[in-house]
């Protein structure tokens, strides 16, 4: 009689599940990190304060209207009330999402994690720690001028 011996083909080449799962959330996190880590070290070149101001017709921006600029490199959005004209990073203060105008409410809104501002940039609801960044404005003449002049 005749016997097989069969032998263990040894440990598997493929990664575990519970092996695959502690690489990818260590991926992450490394990614995250560093992103983190970048901004901090490496933040922005240019800041507000260094801007150059932006001007733009009054004419462009009717009560109760909005318009969107770059300021800074940061994309800005001006709003007039019949009582003030006001302009407002919108990046949000939570994660650096782009906020949205929201017309009907005359609120932003920040889609990533329900993020809310009023009218004036005040947080309302949701996640961010501090209000919407505010740049300087005034009106010379029938000229808007956004930001501080050199």
């Amino acid at each position: 009689m005749s016997e097989t011996v069969t032998t263990p083909a040894g440990p598997s080449n493929f990664l575990s599940r519970r092996q695959f799962i502690q690489f990818a959330a260590g991926a992450v996190g490394a990614a995250w990190a560093g992103t983190l880590l970048q901004t901090k070290l490496f933040p922005a070149q240019t800041t507000s304060q260094e801007a150059a101001p932006v001007t733009f017709p009054l004419s462009e921006l009717p009560v109760g209207g909005t318009k969107t600029i770059t300021y800074g490199g940061t994309q800005t959005i001006v709003v007039r009330t019949p009582e003030s004209i006001r302009a407002f990073s919108m990046v949000c203060t939570h994660l650096g999402c782009l906020v949205q105008w929201q017309e009907a409410d005359k609120s932003f809104y920040c889609p990533c994690h329900d993020g809310r501002f009023d009218q004036f940039g005040e947080v309302t609801g949701g996640p961010p720690p501090v209000p919407l960044e505010q740049f300087p404005v005034r009106v010379e003449g029938e000229t808007v001028i956004v930001g501080e002049e050199a």
